[in-house]
């Protein structure tokens, strides 16, 4: 066996490891092997692996009319990397380019380096790419070289020129390309690896700002919100600097350079730029790169990353370093991470937002809806009054004007039981004006239920149904009962009334969403939004019996937690 024929084709084997280090670390060949049937990824893919492919040919070491040689390795790696197209394609390159250095074994050398990368990409798809072991690479490389050896032995003229040629080769080349293919697998696979442990990092530190900027990203992102969310990135990934932008201008600048890039400022990097306009993360090796107008800027590298919410980018994250080229695979990992969960918190401070406005949209129409039935009846019943018994005409305006001042007020998203019952009984003092003695009331509302706060407008909408849809229609006696009570943690406030009741179908319908009115649908609505599935609005009905409307919200509950 040939030891010096050896050691010459690990120092071309060598070189090949160097490239598959290098091609394991580029962001780009990774891109084009996720898809390698992208005509683009393709023809990348195929340049790079003929070229190593031809390179082995070229270092090959001339053997009694024929070259000893480690062409197979970059053929083989193509296959695995790429799939049977690309690896066929680059036997293909590097085997014309075989036959036309000729020598009497150049046509078998050239079909064996097709079907080799033909091989190695159909074992490729066949075990997954994420699957491929360095033994399995082996027996790959095993395999490519018995095909191209037992095509020699058939196909090259003389057979005793060929027998003597495998009989030099056979052994060292064959050990060379079983060695070189699983070195390339290592190296491959610790390249994932590190990648892997690098994204885990990143996730983690990722996950950590998520989780300290959600209290400030919650109202959206706003010059105040980008200021701590950077103080909070900027803590805890040591970068140099750390930015957020909108489309047009800088939001928060934290680390050196905030001397010429300042909050509130329109956006100068072309790097930031290029992002908003491309949608897609940059990263910043060179000043250039980064295309700062400031030629006294400390920053050279970073990489920045947009902010996308709803399919549309909103803003930027970029973190700086000040050394040339010092962007490592972490902070790529890191930005990448970090701009994803940014912008879903973002999204779901637009979706809260839009949530909230429209429930103050829904909440005002149902302040402002006063019945214009009730309205022109109630001033009838006032002029009516106003000779026969003026004093019940002048508590009856009274009792108007509180009305239309709770309606009309500008209150906040929450009152308290005494506010709203105040409201109530001065309605209901007009409704008694028009049952005149068929109505009869009862209120029982305990005394530490009194100062409790609830959602404005959640009794009201509840008495006014009772009224109008339960009593009015009904032409026997009427009762009215509202109770306010606290059950341990529990405060249950009851509407009932013994009027004409509702069908459980149309009770269903209420709660739907295409529902008509806004009253019934709207309390329960936000109760749920407020307080949370446990509690919120029940109700009970019989036809012909009466209805019962019960809320059910948690005494300690604070108005603050719902205030913005």
């Amino acid at each position: 066996m040939r030891f010096d024929l050896i050691q010459d084709l690990s120092g071309d084997m060598a070189l090949l490891a160097l490239a598959a280090y290098l091609i394991g670390r580029s962001g780009l060949i990774a891109k084009c092997v996720n898809q390698p049937l992208n005509l683009r990824n393709w023809f990348i893919l195929t340049g790079i692996f003929s070229a190593l492919s031809m390179f082995g040919t070229y270092n090959g070491i001339p053997i009694e009319g024929a070259l000893a040689n480690t062409r197979l390795i970059g053929t083989l790696m193509s296959g695995i990397l790429g799939g049977p197209l690309v690896g066929f394609s680059v036997g293909a390159v590097s085997g014309v380019h075989r036959y036309l250095i000729g020598g009497f074994t150049a046509e078998a050398c050239g079909i064996a380096s097709a079907l080799g990368g033909l091989l190695a990409g159909v074992v490729r798809d066949r075990v997954g790419l994420a699957n491929m072991t360095w033994k399995t690479a082996g027996a790959i490389a095993i395999m490519a070289e018995l095909v191209q050896k037992g095509m020699v032995l058939i196909f090259s003229k003389p057979f005793d020129a060929a027998w003597a040629l495998e009989g030099v080769i056979a052994v060292p080349t064959t050990m060379v390309s079983v060695l070189g293919t699983v070195v390339f697998m290592f190296i491959l696979k610790d390249i994932q690896v590190q990648q892997e442990v690098h994204g885990a990092k990143a996730a983690d530190l990722a996950l950590a700002i998520a989780s300290r900027t959600l209290p400030y990203l919650r109202h959206g992102l706003s010059l105040k919100s980008a200021e701590e969310t950077a103080n909070i990135i900027f803590q805890l990934t040591k970068v140099d600097a750390v930015s957020l932008s909108d489309k047009e201008q800088v939001l928060a600048f934290v680390g050196i350079g905030a001397d010429h890039h300042k909050a509130g400022e329109p956006i100068v990097t072309q790097s930031t730029k290029r992002t908003i306009a491309n949608a897609s993360l940059s990263i910043i090796r060179t000043p250039e790169d980064r295309g700062c107008p400031n030629p006294d800027c400390p920053l050279r590298s970073g990489v920045v990353a947009p902010l996308i919410a709803h399919g549309l980018v909103v803003g930027t994250i970029k973190l700086s370093r000040s050394k040339e080229a010092g962007v490592g695979e972490m902070d790529v990992q890191l930005v990448r991470g970090i701009a994803q969960l940014l912008s879903v918190q973002i999204e779901l401070a637009e979706i809260d937002e839009q949530r909230k406005m429209r429930e103050r949209a829904e909440l005002k129409a149902l302040s402002a809806q006063i019945n214009p039935h009730f309205l022109f009846n109630t001033l009838n019943i006032i002029m009516s009054f106003c000779r026969t018994n003026p004093e019940l005409a002048r508590e009856l305006l009274g009792h108007l004007g509180t009305t239309l001042k709770y309606s009309f007020a500008r209150h906040g998203d929450f009152v308290t039981v005494a506010e709203e019952m105040e409201e109530i009984k001065a309605y209901l003092e007009i409704v008694k004006s028009r049952f005149g003695s068929r109505l009869t009331i009862a209120i029982d509302i305990a005394e530490d239920v009194l100062p409790t706060a609830i959602p404005v407008l959640a009794i009201q909408p509840l008495v006014e149904n009772a009224v109008q849809h339960g009593l009015f229609p009904k032409l026997s006696e009427c009762h009215l009962t509202i109770t306010a009570l606290k059950e341990d943690d529990t405060v249950c406030i009851s509407v009932f009334d013994n009027g004409m009741g509702i069908e459980q179908e149309k009770l269903q319908q209420l709660f739907s969403e295409s529902a008509d009115g806004i009253g019934v649908q709207n309390v329960h609505k936000r109760l749920k939004a407020i307080y949370g599935r446990d509690y919120g609005l029940q109700l009970d009905s019989r036809p012909g019996c009466g209805t019962w409307a019960t809320i059910r919200i948690p005494y300690s509950r604070e108005a603050a937690a719902y205030e913005n």
